[in-house]
């Protein structure tokens, strides 16, 4: 999204922003600024009730709620607009490629429909750099009375400059689904995986889902900092990839939570799963950054859900987070099964 607001305006919000991070207990993170500042801006109006919501809940914030709230808010629309421009960047080059086979040589009417072409262009946010490409082309093309040949080479290297940009907006919509400190799914890329297993032809009937959470994860971050509790979440992430296979699908759920969707699985195969996951994570040891300090007295807690007949994915869900509540009552580091519902 592009911000319009003057400078004198922009530094008003953000002298408001600080304050109310502090305030609602919440972090001090890129996600956080935009969150607040495009609340106390005014500017994203379903932002702002989601938030307010939150806030008549608790009056305090985590971590895990900033980033929820800006992968609702703020990312999925920056994803949407990627889609529309992607699409419209395809038919451009589509038209393009029809009219050097149409021109038959005449390169001012090539050079009319690049004009169009760059006129329509100008409506479509983020295209600048296609722009200056097309001037490019129309530019070269009056100068040059020359064959079609010429004109379909120029039009060879412009439609390579396109294939470049709708490659970056790929990697935008990746990130979109990504969580970008452990590079494991987050909930929307988890959702967008079980759509493409439902479209493959996967029911999920014989599916089991998998509830992780880390053990005294606050304790960890308080006497030892967020650096390390990161660095914990990765290695977390990285156990849990050494263990999953094939069509497996983890994904960090929010804060220390994970979730894994394991296709095609038994309830007795889960189970096996998961403790080989908790035994390996006892394991491990976690190194801080720039210390010789050692950590090895770390564990996990996990629920195991299969779906019931009728219920759904997110039924499932909330019984796996029920069973990994229990193994929490029941003293942590332990795996349990959810109960019908």
């Amino acid at each position: 999204m592009r911000y319009t607001d003057s400078d004198p305006r922009s530094a008003e919000i953000l002298r408001l922003v600080i304050p109310s991070i502090s305030k609602h207990g919440g972090s001090y993170i890129p996600t956080a600024y935009a969150v607040w500042y495009e609340h106390l801006a005014g500017t994203n109006n379903r932002l702002t009730v989601d938030l307010a919501c939150r806030l008549q809940k608790s009056d305090s914030l985590d971590r895990g709620s900033v980033e929820e709230l800006y992968a609702e808010h703020i990312l999925s629309r920056d994803v949407r607009s990627t889609h529309l421009l992607q699409k419209s960047l395809e038919a451009l080059a589509r038209r393009l490629a029809q009219a050097a086979a149409d021109s038959s040589g005449s390169t001012e009417e090539y050079a009319r429909t690049l004009e169009a072409s760059q006129a329509e262009l100008q409506s479509l946010t983020g295209a600048e750099e296609l722009q200056a490409v097309l001037q490019k082309l129309i530019d070269s093309t009056r100068g040059a009375r020359e064959s079609v040949g010429s004109l379909r080479a120029e039009l060879a290297a412009s439609q390579t400059e396109l294939r470049t940009v709708r490659d970056r907006l790929g990697h935008l919509e990746i990130e979109a689904i990504k969580d970008p400190l452990t590079g494991l799914l987050n909930r929307r890329g988890f959702d967008r995986a079980v759509e493409q297993l439902r479209a493959n032809g996967s029911t999920l009937t014989f599916a089991t889902l998998l509830m992780l959470d880390l053990d005294h994860f606050k304790r960890i971050n308080d006497s030892y900092g967020h650096l390390f509790g990161d660095q914990v979440l990765c290695a977390t992430a990285k156990v849990l990839n050494s263990v999953i296979k094939g069509r497996d699908i983890a994904a960090r759920f929010g804060g220390e939570e994970f979730l894994i969707l394991l296709p095609e699985t038994a309830e007795s195969g889960a189970v096996a799963l998961a403790e080989q996951f908790r035994q390996a994570f006892a394991r491990a040891s976690v190194r801080r950054n720039g210390s010789d300090k050692v950590i090895d007295q770390l564990t996990v807690s996990i629920g195991v859900a299969s779906p019931k007949p009728g219920e759904s994915l997110e039924q499932t869900i909330d019984r796996a987070d029920a069973a990994l509540y229990r193994a929490k009552h029941d003293g942590r580091n332990c795996v349990r099964i959810a109960t019908a519902a």
